[in-house]
């Protein structure tokens, strides 16, 4: 979650004066929020609460079916359409608009929203190579203790 530490105060800025959305949060998977903004007044203890209990259900109801947890859904119900899209193993970002905005909408302006998102460093890359991995001709293998290095001819 270290990319969220300092989500900028204008981040829904965008959403604001975009006439379709109605609310937008970002919340940890535990429903804590780390940013909302909504045109009406909200409940975020509640919402932000039911908005992850909805994610954690749906994503287990479809593994349990033998599907893939998804990466981002869209429900529609009650005359709304909710996009829901993981950030990152512990983040999600909602964004509630009417039924008749189109899901093309919301999935574009949640890319934008996120690339406004400062990426945390990715941990380096370890790679290990195996005794069954033969290193490209040319490359020098590293030795042993007490052996001199070979090439790979």
């Amino acid at each position: 979650m270290d990319s969220f530490r300092a989500v900028p105060p204008d981040f829904f800025a965008e959403v604001q004066a975009d006439p379709r959305v109605d609310t937008a949060m970002l919340l940890r998977r535990n429903g804590r929020v780390l940013a909302a903004w909504s045109r009406s007044p909200v409940s975020w203890e509640v919402v932000s609460i039911m908005a992850a209990t909805m994610v954690g259900s749906l994503e287990t109801m479809l593994e349990t079916l033998g599907s893939a947890s998804p990466r981002a859904m869209s429900v529609v119900a009650g005359g709304s359409r909710l996009f829901l899209q993981k950030v990152e193993p512990q983040a999600l970002l909602v964004l509630v608009a009417r039924e008749t905005v189109p899901d093309s909408h919301l999935r574009e302006a949640a890319r934008r929203l996120l690339a406004r998102v400062p990426s945390a460093p990715s941990p380096p890359r370890q790679v290990t190579l195996g005794p069954s991995v033969r290193e490209p001709r040319g490359v020098e293998r590293p030795s042993r203790r007490g052996e001199t290095p070979t090439k790979n001819a």
